[in-house]
C-alpha cells in the first residue's frame, strides 16, 4: 500500500514539475535603479501608488501587472495587500512590452483603509508579470 501511495506522489509530483517547466517567462523587472517609486495620492476609497517599472521582454506580448503590498497595509495605507496595475497612458490594465528593454508607468491600485501615510517610498516587493 505505501508503494502504491508513493507511486502515485511521484508521478504527481512529476507532472506538477514538468508542467511548470514548459511555462517560461518572456518578461522579467529589471529591479535595479532603473524601476522606482515616482508618487502616491487616493482618489475615494482607491489609493494609487505611481511606479516606473523597467520590464525587459523577450518578445512583443501584453501582460498584466500586479502586486502585493503588505508594508502599507501594516502602516494603515492599505486595506488589502492586492495591487492591480493600471497603464497609466491609458488607464488599461493591459500593457504592451516590445522585445527589449520597455520603460512602463503603472498606477498600482488598491483599496484605502484611511491614513494617507506610505511604509516606503519604493515600488511594491511582490511584483507579478503576467503574460496574457
Amino acid at each position: 500500500m505505501k508503494r502504491i501511495v508513493s507511486g502515485l506522489l511521484f508521478v504527481l509530483l512529476l507532472t506538477v514539475f514538468s508542467a511548470c517547466g514548459d511555462k517560461k517567462s518572456t518578461a522579467i523587472l529589471d529591479n535595479s535603479d532603473k524601476s522606482y517609486f515616482v508618487d502616491f495620492y487616493t482618489e475615494g476609497d482607491e489609493v494609487f501608488i505611481e511606479c516606473v517599472l523597467n520590464i525587459y521582454s523577450e518578445k512583443t506580448t501584453e501582460v498584466t501587472i500586479c502586486a502585493i503590498d503588505n508594508d502599507n497595509v501594516q502602516s494603515g495605507l492599505l486595506a488589502s495587500p492586492n495591487l492591480t496595475g493600471i497603464d497609466k497612458g491609458d488607464m488599461d490594465d493591459t500593457f504592451r512590452l516590445e522585445a527589449g528593454e520597455n520603460k512602463v508607468v503603472v498606477l498600482f491600485r488598491g483599496d484605502y483603509a484611511g491614513i494617507y501615510s506610505i511604509a516606503e517610498r519604493e515600488i511594491p516587493r511582490f511584483i507579478e508579470i503576467i503574460e496574457e
